[in-house]
């Protein structure tokens, strides 16, 4: 009989045991239980409620019959511990959510991941699990989407958010992606699995490459929305799986189905317009005017073409390649690019089926492939009678809508170091004091900022940094606060404002006292930030001072430590819910996570700077 150790990655070979010894098994169970019933009612209703749960165990752990079926999946009904997998999630934000609003209503638990993914829930969680935020240790990059898994799982996969709330079952999966029968992806860490592994990414980069397209169509790509996205287009593979039971998405040469590819695109613009969630709202209007059929017929064939990629990637290409495929926005660029052909009101005009076919040879990079693209796009709009839309697809395959960080350079008390030397180590002229400042100078690319509903154009963010000692001084300095507005107005220029209610979290120790805990509110943003020109400027001087201000009785030794602190540190700054990119230095700016320590706060997570200062 398999052992079965709650938190533990179980293949599904762990669930099977032989016929016969399943029946031998119960022979003598029942032969046992039959021998001691000959006490009272009492002791009688004692012994078969062990009875039941007794034989629930077994037919949970062996799984099978004498009759040759497939194992059953194990019944569970809550999650002490497990893995968010897409990649492993360092940092991210994981919800025992009872009422499936994907929303950390009170009463409901949040815990983080730890930076190898793990999570755990104290008393155990009964519901499904959410997963959100967060940096794959693997890419580097931050997760964008939400991954789910019902109560019982032992991680939380792209596939198990295909199970979550009834979705779809362990062996309908195994089905679509030829996997061996009897598997139950909410039972195995994928990256234990080749196989596996490669179909948890494939799908993955499916759901995602889905999500950016009809984001970028929406003109909103703002984290907040493609996340949102990501549930509808979650959704819709399960629709469209369903709907076809007995096909594979991913066959038996690993190859990858378009067809099931362009249900699934198709399936995801009717249910972004049929939703009635709020934050999809501006979304919903963005995408209004295009035939879900013509998004699918353009995009289907690269995505599909992706995700082979992944299924057929040798073992020590599959990181590499994993990481190119995640960062590559050319298909959601492309579908911006020709927008024009993609509406309703030519879509009965256009034929698009070639065009979606050179698409898909753009990952090539090679003037055949461009010449095929603009031949074709040439052509769809001469047919629609439109004029035929410039575009440079050379710029396809970079990044669009973001804040750039102006020559890649940051400012500590107005010296100016490039993101490079602070990653490498600088030395700080002095002691910090309460003037003490970090700047940060962004450029405007795109839109990275979205209309609300009300024709806004902001975002809500949370704001993270930690400083942690390299040596021996034991000093950690952990902050998060966990809203902040970002606008943007007509002339392009940003402004940041704190909303009534925004807190801020902080962890501070000096030495080996065991650190201060406490939250601040009644904040407000010109206490700590400002922006001119777009240069951000944090006042650390200004927090830290206010921070020791509220240490009470603890606070002179903690300022004694700092007084005479010296050393080399590390330190981190993050903003959630905002795209952030180095101008020149693609390692400049990372997937980073912030968790403060004792706050019972998710951790902060997004993109950023990391770097390491000395203090002489």
């Amino acid at each position: 009989m398999a052992s079965l150790v709650p938190g533990k990655s179980l293949g599904s070979d762990a669930f099977r045991t032989g016929a016969k010894t399943a029946s031998i098994d119960m022979q003598l169970f029942f032969t046992g239980i039959g021998n001691q019933l000959n006490g009272s009612s009492q002791m009688l209703e004692k012994k078969m409620t062990s009875l039941l749960v007794v034989v629930t165990l077994i037919f949970t752990a062996c799984g099978g019959g004498s009759d040759g079926s497939a194992p059953v999946t194990p019944i569970a009904t809550t999650t002490a511990a497990g893995k968010a997998v897409d990649g492993y999630l360092s940092g991210a934000s994981v919800l025992c959510d009872a009422n499936n609003n994907v929303v950390a209503d009170a009463g409901e638990a949040v815990v983080p991941t730890d930076g190898q993914g793990n999570f755990a829930f104290a008393p155990a969680c009964a519901s499904t699990i959410v997963v959100s935020g967060g940096t794959s240790i693997d890419t580097g990059l931050p997760f964008a989407g939400t991954l789910k898994a019902p109560a019982g799982s032992v991680v939380a996969t792209p596939l198990t958010t295909l199970m979550a709330n009834s979705g779809m079952t362990a062996s309908q999966i195994a089905t679509a992606l030829n996997l061996p029968p009897g598997t139950d992806v909410s039972k195995i860490d994928p990256t234990t699995n080749a196989d596996l592994h490669k179909k948890t990414l494939a799908m993955q980069q499916i759901v995602q490459q889905i999500t950016n397209t009809l984001g970028a169509l929406a003109q909103d790509s703002s984290p907040a929305t493609i996340q949102a996205i990501y549930s509808q287009v979650a959704k819709a593979v399960v629709t469209t799986l369903t709907a076809n039971p007995a096909a594979a998405l991913v066959g038996s040469d690993n190859s990858v189905d378009a067809s099931l590819v362009s249900g699934m695109v198709q399936q995801s613009v009717k249910n972004i317009a049929a939703t009635n969630d709020a934050s999809l709202a501006a979304a919903k209007a963005g995408l209004g005017g295009f035939s879900a059929s013509s998004v699918a017929v353009l995009i289907s064939s690269a995505v599909a073409g992706q995700a082979a990629a992944l299924t057929t990637a040798s073992d020590a290409n599959l990181l590499s390649q994993t990481q190119s495929l995640q960062s590559n926005p050319t298909i959601a660029n492309a579908a911006y690019g020709v927008a024009s052909l993609l509406g309703s009101a030519v879509a009965g005009r256009v034929d698009l089926t070639a065009l979606g076919r050179a698409l898909s040879q753009l990952g090539d990079n090679n003037a055949a492939a461009s010449a095929a693209v603009l031949s074709a796009i040439a052509v769809q709009a001469q047919r629609a009678g439109i004029p035929v839309p410039v575009v440079g697809i050379g710029d396809w395959s970079q990044p669009s809508n973001y804040l750039a960080i102006q020559k890649d350079s940051i400012a500590i008390n107005g010296n100016l170091y490039t993101l490079d030397q602070f990653l490498s180590g600088v030395t700080l002229p002095g002691k910090p004091t309460s003037a003490d400042t970090l700047s940060l100078a962004y450029t405007v690319v795109g839109n990275p900022i979205p209309k609300n509903a009300g024709g806004v154009v902001t975002t809500r963010v949370s704001l993270g940094a930690e400083m942690a000692d390299t040596g021996s001084s034991g000093l950690v300095l952990q902050l998060l606060v966990d809203q902040a507005d970002l606008s943007l107005d007509g002339n392009r220029q940003l402004s940041i404002s704190v909303p009534a209610g925004a807190s801020m979290y902080v962890f501070i120790k000096t030495g080996s006292s065991a650190g201060a805990n406490f939250t601040l509110t009644k904040i407000s943003a010109s206490q700590f930030f400002q922006i001119a020109n777009n240069n951000l400027t944090v006042n650390t001087g200004t927090v830290l001072k206010h921070i020791l201000s509220q240490l009470g009785g603890q606070s002179g030794a903690v300022l004694a430590g700092l007084k005479s602190l010296s050393g080399t540190f590390n330190m981190k700054f993050i903003v959630s819910n905002l795209n952030v990119r180095s101008e020149t230095n693609k390692s400049a700016v990372k997937g980073l996570s912030v968790l403060v320590t004792g706050s019972g706060q998710p951790a902060v997570s997004g993109l950023g700077i990391q770097g390491i200062f000395t203090i002489p």
